[in-house]
């Protein structure tokens, strides 16, 4: 679509540059049609009657129409300069081109001299972040000359709201993203042994959290999964986490009493639970001891074909009695030994039921190496949907 005006340089302004870098943080012009944009240029077509309307994302140099309705297909990516769009970005509101034929800044333009014959133009900039930047349109157009009224002109701005409101959506989202992703555990070298997880959360949140870390010669690991989905579910799961960072160092009978102390108040607030498997590790011996509050799906895996569901005879953080003291559990790992610690995502990978552990001790065991089966996961994940949040982690002895 190159609905046509003239706009020197806009592809080399400095509002070009951050629109683009706005816009590849919203993560949103290579997704294709999204029906919370499409609800908006249908309603724009129906409301105005016109025959054709658009939402159209401004790179640098490229436009990217997100969503049109209408009977000729334009795009989805057409040269940004010299288009009516390019236009509005350059104008402080919105721009009304009722008759682009008898228009001189108009009536040259390829879309208006040829096919499809535009003669209606009306448009609305779409702002976003703090400096307000033009990242978009909302616009309209017709083969018709045509006038707006007032009103119609405040009902066309009040939809570039809207679409401004679900473009911000999605920066949210990016940016919860960038956080969480910062909440997940960073490489660790333990000599003789491999550590490595995965998360893969059922929405754009997990309620799932996992954490491994050094404190002196040993090596701390946790999993937890916080009752339900989504954003309360990742936010306890966030505090979790900090409240078990902060006990890092302490043994895990007393790490998870403190944090239980601390947190319980808030899960029965919230009306929630959490599961949480959390252990420390000798690497010289191999030997671990851990907690587990009600979670009991840690598969151990022996190098002589064996495995082991280790289960937990404790309820959950949150419903556990106030002062009853937790069960305490150790085992030792030895050379070839892998200790598999999931969350109940992965269980609905398969029956639903504790066999889908031994099916996941024989991904592991198929598989070349942990980044192998990683992978194998997550390709069963997609082919299977959990419907839930999934996470993974594995401790390897090899030494």
């Amino acid at each position: 679509m190159s609905l046509t005006t003239s706009t020197p340089n806009a592809a080399s302004s400095p509002e070009a540059v951050r629109r683009a870098a706005l816009l590849a943080a919203l993560d949103v012009v290579e997704g294709g049609p999204e029906e919370r944009f499409e609800r908006i240029t249908r309603i724009a077509r129906e409301a105005f009657g016109v025959t054709g309307s658009f939402l159209n994302l401004a790179g640098d140099s490229v436009l990217t129409i997100k969503s049109q309705q209408s009977d000729q297909r334009f795009g989805p990516t057409i040269p940004l300069q010299d288009t009516f769009c390019g236009r509005t970005l350059g104008e402080v509101g919105p721009v009304v081109v009722e008759d682009a034929t008898a228009d001189v800044r108009y009536a040259d333009m390829p879309m208006v001299v040829d096919d499809p014959n535009v003669r209606f133009y009306a448009g609305v900039p779409l702002r976003l972040g703090d400096d307000d930047v033009k990242v978009g349109t909302l616009c309209l157009v017709d083969q018709a000359p045509r006038t707006l009224s007032d009103d119609d002109l405040t009902l066309l701005e009040e939809l570039g709201v809207w679409a401004e409101r679900e473009l911000a959506a999605g920066a949210d989202e990016d940016r919860l993203r960038a956080v969480l992703a910062g909440l997940e555990p960073i490489g660790v070298t333990v000599p003789g042994y491999r550590v490595a997880g995965m998360s893969v959360p059922h929405g754009v949140v997990s309620g799932d959290l996992h954490e491994w870390h050094r404190s002196g010669d040993d090596l701390v690991v946790t999993l937890a999964d916080v009752m339900g989905k989504g954003m309360s579910a990742g936010l306890l799961a966030a505090n979790i986490r900090g409240a078990l960072l902060a006990r890092g160092d302490e043994r895990p009978d007393t790490a998870v009493a403190g944090l239980e102390a601390q947190v319980a108040p808030e899960l029965s607030r919230a009306e929630s639970f959490a599961t949480l498997f959390h252990g420390r590790l000798e690497p010289m011996t191999g030997h671990l001891e851990f907690t587990d509050a009600g979670h009991g799906l840690v598969l151990l895996l022996r190098t002589d074909g064996s495995e082991e569901v280790l289960r937990s005879f404790d309820l959950p953080l949150g419903l556990h009695p106030a002062g009853l003291t937790r069960t305490t559990g150790s085992l030792d790992l030895g050379v070839g030994d892998v200790l598999v610690l999931v969350s109940d995502g992965a269980l609905e990978l398969w029956d639903s039921t504790l066999a889908s552990l031994s099916r996941l001790g024989e991904l592991y065991r198929g598989a070349a190496d942990i980044d192998e089966f990683l992978g194998r996961v997550r390709a069963r994940s997609v082919e299977h949907d959990p419907g839930d949040d999934l996470t993974v982690v594995v401790v390897a002895r090899d030494a």
